[in-house]
């Protein structure tokens, strides 16, 4: 889910973090919705230093900065919260 909406031509695409992510709710079922959840709660969960997560969401293919002002752990979590409560 991070890399396919959150990639390297994101602004070409979205307006904002948010018009990405309305989409991919928007989008996503159910259980994309669930799956995406976890593995992003998993992911904040078990890595624990902030070098470790760039480089695990990197690999992953997210490309995008968190916005200004949000460390990416806040942001992917976030992230996470939206989408479960979608």
């Amino acid at each position: 889910m991070l890399g396919a909406y959150f990639h390297q031509d994101f602004s070409y695409l979205y307006a904002s973090r948010e018009e990405a992510l309305d989409e991919y709710i928007g989008e996503a079922d159910s259980e994309g919705r669930v799956r995406a959840a976890q593995e992003i709660g998993e992911l904040v969960e078990t890595v624990s230093s902030d070098q470790e997560l760039r480089t695990a969401t990197s690999a992953v293919g997210l490309d995008l900065l968190p916005p200004r002002g949000m460390s990416l752990r806040e942001w992917l979590e976030s992230i996470r919260r939206r989408i479960a409560a979608a």
